[in-house]
């Protein structure tokens, strides 16, 4: 690896001498949604500035300071995850927490205690995680029904990308009982 691309050297510090270098990388798989397929990227002053194929990037050889054959390395450029999960908080703060039952039978002695909230019309929780339990599997809708008394519940999983629900709240869905079962239950 050049020196430009080292661990641990800032390319943005100004002060740095090779903050101001452009530096050719290919050979490697570049993550990218603007080309899926790159495999190679020029970096100019620390930022991006060219994102494409092997044979496009022979075209910028002359005019770098610096090649970097990445031997087919991963390189992920700006890739961050700067997305929030915001109703997930708020379920968090207001509704039943799941994060902490150990098991299936935890969190299904946790749905029987929404029984005492009345008024709400939905009952929401969140932060099971069936990965951590004896068993590995979530709660069915059956299950479910019966710790609640057939209200009307919500769920989200830990990670909030899947969730289990209710007959109840399914029912207040228009349509959503006619679906196939396949849509509707956990596999």
């Amino acid at each position: 690896m050049s020196q430009s691309t080292a661990p641990g050297n800032d390319a943005r510090d100004p002060q740095d001498p090779h903050s101001h270098r452009t530096v050719l990388l290919h050979g490697g798989d570049v993550h990218s949604p603007a080309d899926p397929f790159a495999t190679a990227m020029v970096v100019e002053r620390g930022h991006v500035a060219w994102v494409g194929s092997e044979g496009a990037a022979d075209a910028f050889g002359d005019g770098v300071d610096d090649v970097v054959h990445l031997e087919g390395a991963l390189v992920t450029p700006a890739f961050t995850d700067a997305h929030v999960h915001t109703t997930a908080t708020g379920l968090a703060l207001t509704g039943l927490d799941l994060s902490g039952a150990r098991s299936l039978d935890d969190a299904l002695a946790a749905y029987a205690h929404t029984r005492a909230r009345p008024h709400d019309t939905v009952l929401l929780g969140h932060g099971w995680d069936a990965a951590r339990w004896p068993g590995g599997r979530p709660p069915t809708r059956a299950e479910l029904d019966e710790a609640t008394g057939g209200r009307p519940l919500y769920l989200s999983r830990i990670d909030v990308h899947s969730a289990v629900a209710t007959t109840a709240l399914l029912d207040l869905v228009p349509g959503i009982t006619g679906a196939p079962a396949s849509a509707r239950t956990p596999r």
